[in-house]
């Protein structure tokens, strides 16, 4: 059995209740199963942890109603993350 691979992936997360928008930095170790394939485990400021994108919380607000963006996409700038003004309708004439 060889020696683990590890890759530090980035991952975004946008909180849609309160719009906190904030990364984390998770080590992603690839090894062999013993059986011919491969084992992914995850670890998160060093602890083993579940991948990224299982049940993510907002530390913000403690909301389970969070968004995982994929490694590498960027999270929502403030002005982004706000809900469009609403324009009220024009009749015709």
């Amino acid at each position: 059995m060889r020696e683990p691979h590890i890759i530090l992936q980035t991952w975004p997360f946008n909180c849609l209740t309160c719009q906190h928008a904030w990364e984390g930095v998770y080590e992603a170790w690839h090894c062999d199963d013993g059986r011919g394939g491969q084992v992914v485990t995850w670890r998160y400021k060093g602890t083993a942890s579940m991948p990224p994108w299982i049940d993510p919380s907002c530390p913000s607000c403690s909301s389970l109603r969070v968004k995982t963006l994929p490694p590498g996409a960027r999270p929502p700038a403030d002005d982004e993350r706000r809900e469009p003004p609403i324009v009220p309708r024009q009749r015709r004439p």
